[in-house]
């Protein structure tokens, strides 16, 4: 059955976008082993290469040097099949990004509210000081202030968007397969 599925996904790539803390991770690993397909985060690969974490690279060169691996990161992946991606929440802010992610990826958007990001946040404490503030303010505050930002290439670049707000990973899963199977 999932050779038969697989055979039936026009684009072999899968990109989940979306805010810190909104399942694209954690989905992401799911639906790659479901799938029998390679996984990559983005965060951890560009971490990892820099042997920096996020928090680190950006103060020692700044958001335009992540971004800049970011974007590089993500043309590399735009070549190989068979994979889901777990982008990094900022991706889309990125014009050349953007036509990336619609010209060669199936694209998710996982989304949640301001306060059940704010709340999974709190809760991942690892998650929150692992990546920087984007805006100096207090986690919700920041969180609908960034959201407003990118809201609209959200919109642009996702093929179907899914809350993953009161649902499971494997019902986001299920949801996620359901859409791509009803599209082809």
């Amino acid at each position: 059955m999932e050779n038969q599925n697989r055979s039936r996904i026009k684009h072999r790539r899968i990109a989940l976008v979306g805010y810190r803390a909104t399942g694209k991770t954690v989905v992401g690993k799911e639906l790659a082993r479901e799938l029998n397909w390679d996984f990559i985060d983005m965060d951890e690969v560009i971490s990892s290469k820099a042997k920096l974490s996020i928090e680190e690279m950006v103060k020692k060169h700044g958001w335009n040097y992540f971004r800049k691996l970011e974007s590089s990161l993500l043309v590399n992946i735009a070549k190989k099949e068979n994979i889901v991606v777990a982008t990094g929440g900022g991706i889309v802010i990125n014009t050349e990004n953007r036509a990336t992610l619609k010209n060669h990826f199936i694209t998710i958007w996982l989304k949640a509210s301001p306060a059940e990001i704010e709340k999974r946040l709190q809760k991942d404490t690892e998650k929150h000081t692992q990546r920087p503030s984007l805006t100096g303010k207090d986690i919700l505050s920041e969180v609908e202030e960034v959201l407003r930002q990118r809201l609209r290439y959200y919109e642009e670049v996702s093929d179907f968007n899914i809350s993953t707000e009161n649902i499971s990973v494997n019902e986001t899963i299920f949801q996620i397969r359901k859409l791509i199977m009803e599209r082809n």
